[in-house]
Formats: C-alpha cells, sequence, structure tokens
C-alpha cells in the first residue's frame, strides 16, 4: 500500500512519453510534443486507481542529473528535497524502447539515490518498427527493477503499472553517499572523478545493452537513411526547408480565401440585419459596432491559423521538424547558439513564452541568454492575423511570379526577414561576449511515418480551440473598450463637429453621412489618442488610426486586426464589408490617395516583424531573467530596428 502523503514522480528523457502518460493517469491535457525541451516544469495532477488516489508530478525530461541546466537543476531539487520542493515517495521512470542505451544513463544515475522506483517501457512499437527487440524479463533481471511495456496513448500495459508500484517497498534504502555527492554538485562543488565514472556507467550499459536488446535492420531504417541523405543534406537540406514553408503559406492563402470570406460576409449581414431589426438603443449600438466586429476579428482569420497548424502537425508527426532542427545546427554554432537553440527557436513561430522557457535546457547561460534574446523574431502565430490582412492589402491576389503566388512569397518573406535580423543580433552578441564552454546538442533522429490524420486534427482542433478562448478574450475585451472610446467623446466636441458638416450644403445624403461618422470618430476619445501619436509614426506611412491599433496590439499582437475592425465599424457603419475591403478602400479625403496601400502595407509588415509588441514576453523575459535589464534592452532595440525598417522601406516604396 503506497502512503498517501507521498506523491509518485514520473523521471525520464525528453520525449520518451512522460507527459501522454501524464495525461492517461490523470485525464489531463497537457500538451505534447516531439521535439526536447518543451515540458520545462513540473506538472502536478491526481493519480486515482482502484480506490486508491496519490498526487502525481511530471518533472522535465532531462539527460542526466550531473548538469547545470535549468530544467535538470529542477529535477535534482525535487529528488533531493531542496528549498520549496518535496521529494517523491515513488518513481515511474520511462525508459524509451527504441534508445535504450541513451536512457540507462539517467536510470543508472536516479537508481543510486534508492528510490522505491519501477520501469514503464515506452515507445515499444517504434522500437519494433526500428528492428529493435527488448527482452523484458532480462531487462528487469539486468535493472534489479521491475519492467512492463505500456503504451499510454491506448492505455496498454497501465493496470500492470499500477500493480508494480503497489507491490514496491514503504521506503527508500539508504543513499548518502549518492545524494550527498549529487548535493554537493548541485551546490557547484566539483566532483573528482566524474568523467570516469560516466565512462564507467556507460561500459555498464553497454553490457546491458548488449545482453538484453536485439536489433535488425529493417526496410523502413534504410529507406530512413537514404531520405536523410536528401532531406539533411548541408545544401539541399537548407532549400528543401525553404520550399516546404513557401508551399505551406501559399497553402495557407489558397485553401483559407472562401471561408474567410464567408465569415466576413456573414458577420456583416448579420450586423445589418441587427441594426436595421433592433431599436435604436445603446445595446444595439454595442451589439452591432463593438461586438460583433469584434468577433469577426478573432474568427475571420482561423481557417488561416487552422490550416497552419494542421501543415506544421504533419511535419512533426512524419519526422521532418527534428530534421530542420538537425540542418540549422551547424549555422546555430556559427552564429554563437547552440544546436540546443533550435528547438525553442523553431517553437517561437507557435509562441515566444514557452519557447523561452524552453531554454532551460540549453546548460551555457550565455548561450540562453543569447537564444532568449533572438526569440522573439521568430514570427509567432499572433502575427499570422495581421500578415495576413496586411499581404492581401499589398499584392492584389491571384498574382504570381510563375507557379509562385505573390502573396504566399511575400508572406515567406515576411517570417524569413526576422530570422535573419535574429541571426545577425546572435552574431553581434557572440563577437562582444564571447564564451568559452559551448554546451553540447543531443538530438534523436525518430524514422520518417506517415502522418497520423487524427494527430493533425486533434491539434488543429486543440490550437484553434486556443487561439479563440485565450486571443479572443483579449480581443473581444479590446474591441468593446475601443467601440466606447470611438463612440463618445470629451464635452460635446463630437456633437459640434457632426453639426459642422451638416451645415455644408453641397453633400449628398449618404455622403454627409459618412462625413458624419468620420468627423465623430475624429472627435472622440479614440481619435484623441490617435491624433497624438499621429506624428510620430506619419513617417512610416500609418495613420491616427493605425496608432491606436499599435498602441492596443502591445496585449496582442493579433488584436491590430480586431481594432481596426472596431474603428471602421464605428467611421462607416452603414457598410457590412470586411476589414479588408474597407482598408483597401479608403482614401485620404484631401489628396484622395489611397491609405492603406501597398508601401503602407509593406512598411507595417516589418515593424509586426520585429517589434517587440506582446505584454506578456517581456513579462516571462523578466521571471526568466530576474532583472528587467535585458527585457527593456530588447523593447529598445527591437523597437529601433523596426521602426528605421519600416521608415526605410515605405519611402523607398514611394520612390519605387
Amino acid at each position: 500500500m503506497l502512503p498517501k502523503e507521498s506523491y509518485i514522480a514520473l523521471l525520464g528523457n525528453p520525449n520518451c512519453g512522460k507527459s501522454t502518460l501524464f495525461n492517461r493517469l490523470t485525464g489531463m491535457r497537457q500538451s505534447t510534443s516531439n521535439l526536447p525541451g518543451t515540458t520545462v516544469e513540473q506538472k502536478s495532477g491526481i493519480w486515482k486507481f482502484g480506490s486508491e488516489s496519490r498526487a502525481i508530478k511530471d518533472l522535465p525530461g532531462i539527460y542526466s542529473l550531473y548538469t547545470h541546466s535549468e530544467d535538470e537543476a529542477v529535477v535534482v531539487d525535487h529528488l533531493l528535497g531542496n528549498g520549496k520542493y518535496a521529494e517523491p515517495g515513488y518513481i515511474i521512470f520511462l525508459l524509451d524502447a527504441s534508445n535504450l542505451r541513451r536512457n540507462l544513463l539517467l536510470f543508472d544515475q536516479v537508481s543510486e539515490l534508492g528510490f522505491p522506483m519501477v520501469v514503464a517501457l515506452t515507445m515499444a512499437d517504434t522500437a519494433i518498427r526500428r528492428g529493435i527487440e527488448i527482452q523484458e524479463e532480462k531487462l528487469a533481471a539486468q535493472l534489479n527493477c521491475k519492467v512492463c511495456v505500456i503504451n499510454p496513448r491506448k492505455g496498454f500495459g497501465i493496470d500492470k503499472l499500477e500493480n508494480n508500484l503497489l507491490e514496491l517497498p514503504s521506503k527508500r534504502m539508504d543513499s548518502s553517499e549518492a545524494r550527498n555527492k549529487l548535493l554537493a554538485f548541485r551546490k557547484g562543488e566539483k566532483i573528482p572523478g566524474i568523467s570516469a565514472e560516466t565512462l564507467g556507467r556507460y561500459k555498464k550499459i553497454e553490457a546491458i545493452v548488449k545482453e538484453t536488446v536485439v536489433k535488425k535492420e529493417t526496410e523502413r531504417i534504410s529507406l530512413t537513411k537514404r531520405m536523410d541523405k536528401i532531406f539533411t543534406h548541408p545544401f539541399l537540406g537548407f532549400f528543401i526547408f525553404a520550399s516546404i514553408m513557401l508551399t505551406i503559406f501559399q497553402g495557407v492563402f489558397t485553401l483559407a480565401d472562401y471561408p474567410m470570406t464567408w465569415i466576413e460576409n456573414g458577420f456583416g449581414q448579420l450586423a445589418n440585419f441587427l441594426r436595421n431589426s433592433l431599436p435604436d438603443h445603446f445595446l444595439t449600438r454595442l451589439l452591432t459596432g463593438g461586438v460583433i466586429p469584434g468577433l469577426s476579428g478573432v474568427l475571420v482569420f482561423l481557417p488561416q491559423i487552422a490550416i497552419l497548424f494542421f501543415f506544421i502537425s504533419l511535419l512533426e508527426d512524419s519526422g521532418y521538424m527534428v530534421r530542420a532542427s538537425f540542418i540549422t545546427d551547424k549555422l546555430m554554432r556559427k552564429i554563437g547558439l547552440n544546436g540546443r537553440s533550435v528547438i525553442p527557436l523553431i517553437g517561437g513561430f507557435a509562441c515566444a513564452i514557452p519557447s523561452i522557457m524552453a531554454t532551460r535546457s540549453i546548460k551555457n547561460r550565455s548561450e540562453r541568454y543569447a537564444t532568449m534574446f533572438v526569440i522573439p523574431l521568430m514570427s509567432c502565430s499572433a502575427r499570422l492575423p495581421v500578415y495576413v490582412l496586411l499581404v492581401s492589402l499589398a499584392v492584389p491576389a491571384g498574382t504570381r511570379i510563375g507557379p509562385i503566388g505573390v502573396q504566399s512569397l511575400v508572406m515567406t518573406l515576411a517570417y524569413f526577414s526576422g530570422i535573419i535580423v535574429a541571426v545577425i543580433l546572435a552574431r553581434l552578441i557572440k563577437i562582444f561576449k564571447k564564451s568559452t564552454a559551448p554546451s553540447e546538442f543531443i538530438m534523436e533522429m525518430p524514422p520518417y511515418q506517415i502522418p497520423r490524420m487524427q494527430t493533425a486534427w486533434s491539434n488543429v482542433r486543440y490550437k484553434s480551440m486556443s487561439f479563440v478562448k485565450e486571443a479572443g478574450k483579449v480581443i473581444m475585451v479590446i474591441s468593446l473598450v475601443l467601440w466606447f472610446l470611438a463612440s463618445y467623446g470629451p464635452g460635446n466636441e463630437m456633437e459640434k463637429a457632426e453639426a459642422k458638416v451638416r451645415s455644408e450644403k453641397n453633400l449628398s445624403s449618404a455622403e454627409m453621412e459618412t462625413k458624419v461618422m468620420a468627423v465623430r470618430l475624429e472627435s472622440s476619445y479614440a481619435g484623441k489618442m490617435g491624433k497624438w501619436i499621429e506624428p510620430a509614426i506619419s513617417p512610416l506611412g500609418y495613420d491616427w488610426k493605425t496608432g491606436i491599433a499599435l498602441i492596443s496590439s502591445f496585449a496582442a499582437r493579433e488584436v491590430f486586426v480586431g481594432t481596426m475592425s472596431t474603428l471602421f465599424q464605428s467611421s462607416d457603419a452603414q457598410q457590412v464589408e470586411g476589414i479588408r475591403a474597407k482598408m483597401a478602400k479608403a482614401r485620404d479625403p484631401e489628396s484622395g490617395k489611397l491609405l492603406y496601400g501597398a508601401p503602407y502595407a509593406y512598411s507595417l509588415i516589418l515593424f509586426y516583424a520585429f517589434a517587440l509588441q506582446c505584454m506578456s514576453t517581456l513579462a516571462v523575459m523578466r521571471r526568466e531573467t530576474g532583472s528587467w535589464k535585458l527585457p527593456v534592452l530588447q523593447f529598445i532595440i527591437f523597437g529601433a530596428i523596426a521602426y528605421v525598417a519600416a521608415f526605410g522601406i515605405f519611402q523607398l516604396s514611394l520612390i519605387l
């Protein structure tokens, strides 16, 4: 019987299936990935089996107890009961059957600490596909530990795992010598003979593998090796990677065009119907001018986000994303980063926040801080709605250069512009702050496999709902606040502006109503805010409406679209067109020139590609570094780069 006061810890290397097992045992929905460094903090839950229930923690995946990375330090502190952490009562150690040799180093270190422990052998199906057969009984005898094969996704072997746990002793064995050595290492003391000890461990591991593993070459492994000669080629590999990204973005535009149009038109027609059906009341105006445009700003770009996540999921599940990390490893080292930096950088294309946290797997402090510094330059998914809107303004739909759509080409260049600037900054950091102790990079290359559609659709559903729930909340709140700011103004300035327009004699009824809405917006609280910052942003080609959107998007970049939608709805309540159509037709009332043409769009694309407009990212940087120095420096440097780049491309576009 397991003592109720103790908890069970899940331990193992990265990507051995810990998070999947944790989800199975607790019923929680923790995100999983096949890339190292995704679980950087412990996850806690309750495991109920039979009449029993126990606290269980999913600790970060690590390779060794004797390293200095942040995530490995978290595990060591748990095992030693250091500081705020209590040590576990029991351990479920997960061994990846497809790579037993690598996994056994950590097992050998943990086993010396004397915890009651059982082994869960995962990835058995992957091992079989690789021609690897593990002799379970012999392995249990060699490890002197109960071993059972499990498949967390299907629930196979969970019953046996429960029984093995219940048969464990209630107390751990004495292990003072090993614990004192690990504690000294954790305090920064030098441990004599640690290298010779590690070599001895590997000799022991080789003997275990030789005794328990039977391996044969399979057709699949052979095919993987032949494919890797192409996909991981030093030069061809980069070309293939760029081509894949270009194809994905072209698909994002082509496949999502129709559902986007349906969503825009649907919300526009709904707003028009309610406006004509309901009485002219504050709540009616709030609904048609604030709520509906806010919802439209959230949902109209959901098709692109869903399609992008679908393609990325296919790449991850096929095993290609790991190859993309591998081919960039040498480049990372040349610019002062580490192969481990690739994973957080790639993750930055989804969101900078978990990617910054994932840098804890980088042991070298200088490399870790350099990686964290440039991660926000990876164009995260929050930028996607902004890019889609701006690219549609810059390039007419259907424009092509041969077989390549120009819209998808511009989108690809927007993403690569952030990568290029990140490379330059990382190189400068390396020049001014040299590191003499680069850390190692370990990555397992899985065989290629046909992506599972069920997994892809599950990821799409989860990511899309996360976007709607998380970003949608922010966009809706800001849309409602902006509607209020755009509908009301100080004193009676809005009424005076309206009266002045209505005194004009040479306007038609439709022209007068349009101009009335425009001058009322300019006289509102939102208009005053925009006009206040307009002098600073006008050299970039931005007007006061864009200024309001820039300010509001510091809460979340994708808020830009909802903000512009709300402002245009306030200034032109009679139109039911989508935001893209409205911005494409908007003209300067004095010069008659397009307000939001190609120069404006290119300028704003670069501004959003480089500027650090994310309060959450700044907060996470502050937490991870323990100081405001680096996040403030990021904000200033990225803002300056964004301003100069936007100014340059706008002025150049005007000349051309």
